[in-house]
């Protein structure tokens, strides 16, 4: 499991990078579609978001329910509460180019 998860990590960093790329060709060109470009910030930032929440909950197996609960308690590291807000910017964002062009028909 620990192997899938340290693949998935990465995957959503060579997607976000490869978005990157894409955004960057697309405003290079004259006409571009802008809320493509906004949906593919949206969906860099979700990648940001879930490669830091991967990374931040590499634990041991075998965790005991006490562990656990004393985890919940105590408040997410700086860096995960930011990248969680940066997710659901990149939510916010998603929904916008979606309903921006269906106002506009």
């Amino acid at each position: 499991m620990r192997i899938f998860l340290l693949v998935l990590q990465f995957a959503c960093i060579a997607f976000a990078l490869f978005l990157c790329y894409q955004i960057a060709i697309a405003l290079s060109t004259p006409h571009y579609d802008l809320m493509e470009v906004v949906a593919d910030v949206g969906t860099i930032l979700i990648c940001i978001d879930l490669a830091t929440f991967l990374f931040s909950s590499k634990k041991q197996d075998g965790i005991s329910f006490e562990d656990y609960a004393k985890q919940l308690e105590q408040p997410p590291s700086k860096l995960v509460y930011v990248t969680r807000k940066l997710g659901h910017l990149g939510i916010m964002l998603i929904l916008v180019s979606w309903i921006v062009p269906m106002l506009h028909a």
